[in-house]
């Protein structure tokens, strides 16, 4: 079993380690490149600091690796939310997860490796509920965010992923609960050390080989494109396609339909999916649908903000009436794209047109 441990577990670490330093050597600018650096740190701890007695760092190294891992499945969380999300950016929702673990689990370790016993059951239970809380969430976004990504590389991997990254953790988790109920004990036993690392591994690995490629389709280092573009590429195969589009959207307002989705589009244009795809995002340059729906969102809701005869419309009527089902998508789709609120761009529209 110890040879085994071994032989799964030193590369692992081996990996995380040279992801973290080629991630600063090369990445350290991007948000993505900084989430890996902690990433292969914490997670490379972790490794290190559930291996067998017999190969395990001395104290007090190995203290400092074990609070050093407390977050870990925290970073691998951000990680898989960054790559898939446009414009990705710590949000309080991300922070707040952070907090828990530190404001919690931190404590909770120091008291399990200085030996004292558990400080509350509570404690644990609030840990593993916000574990599988950020698996859940995790897998929910890859699902949720597929149908309408519009860059064919990035939705053949995204979903595989996310799906390996949530078994791995899953059945770590669902190891360490297991063993934790049957016996009482907090340790981890040879057997689950050795599982730990065989499930660990392959997601490693596979993500190793993915961040090394840094291929631009598979990850958003660029920004988003949200303007309109003068000049589309347009495929001569698609132009009939693309002046049928263009009507729907500007004739026939359609983009002001809630929850439209690109297969909707795709049905009423009478085209297949994949080829809708291809035209807005090779031929128009969005990354998602989303972001080719919100131009003409904004652009009516823009006009409506400015304008002094619906100075007394509720936001929240304009936001609806234009296509968003919530006021807080359509603040942060504003902000995202104009860089102000919508009351702070209203304030100042009115106020020019008054003056002139």
């Amino acid at each position: 079993m110890l040879f085994l441990d071994v032989i799964l577990r030193i590369p692992a670490v081996t990996l995380l380690f040279l992801l973290a330093v080629l991630a600063w050597r090369d990445a350290r600018h991007m948000i993505q490149g900084r989430i890996v650096i902690v990433l292969g740190l914490t997670l490379g701890a972790m490794l290190l600091s559930t291996a067998p007695a017999e190969i395990r760092p001395p104290s007090p190294l190995y203290e400092t690796l074990r609070l050093i891992d407390t977050a870990n499945l925290v970073f691998v969380w951000w990680f898989g939310l960054s790559l898939f999300e446009d414009d990705f950016k710590l949000r309080r929702l991300h922070w707040g997860g952070l907090a828990v673990y530190l404001l919690v689990g931190l404590p909770s370790r120091i008291n399990y490796l200085i030996g004292n016993p558990p400080l509350w059951i509570g404690f644990d239970i609030l840990m593993r509920l916000v574990s599988a809380g950020i698996i859940l969430h995790l897998l929910w976004r890859a699902l949720f965010g597929w149908r309408d990504d519009l860059i064919e590389a990035r939705r053949r991997t995204r979903l595989w992923y996310t799906i390996a990254t949530a078994i791995a953790a899953t059945l770590i988790v669902v190891g360490e609960i297991v063993y934790s109920m049957q016996t009482g004990d907090r340790s981890d036993p040879a057997w689950l050390s050795t599982s730990r690392s065989g499930v660990a591994l392959p997601v490693i690995l596979f993500a190793a080989w993915w961040f090394l490629a840094l291929r631009a389709e598979y990850f958003l280092f660029e920004p988003t494109q949200t303007s309109v573009i003068q000049a589309p590429r347009i495929d001569p195969k698609d132009t009939a396609t693309h002046g049928r589009l263009v009507a729907l959207m500007q004739d026939d307002f359609l983009y002001r339909e809630q929850g439209l989705g690109i297969g909707d589009l795709a049905s009423k244009l009478n085209v297949p999916e994949h080829q809708l795809r291809a035209l807005i995002n090779k031929g128009l340059g969005y990354r998602n649908f989303a972001s080719f729906l919100n131009q003409y969102r904004l652009a009516e809701a823009k006009a409506a903000l400015a304008d002094p005869e619906q100075a007394r419309t509720p936001i929240l009527t304009i936001a609806m009436d234009v296509g968003y089902a919530s006021l807080a998508t359509f603040n942060r789709a504003f902000k995202s794209d104009i860089g102000t609120t919508p009351s702070a761009f209203r304030a100042e529209a009115l106020e020019n047109a008054a003056q002139s």
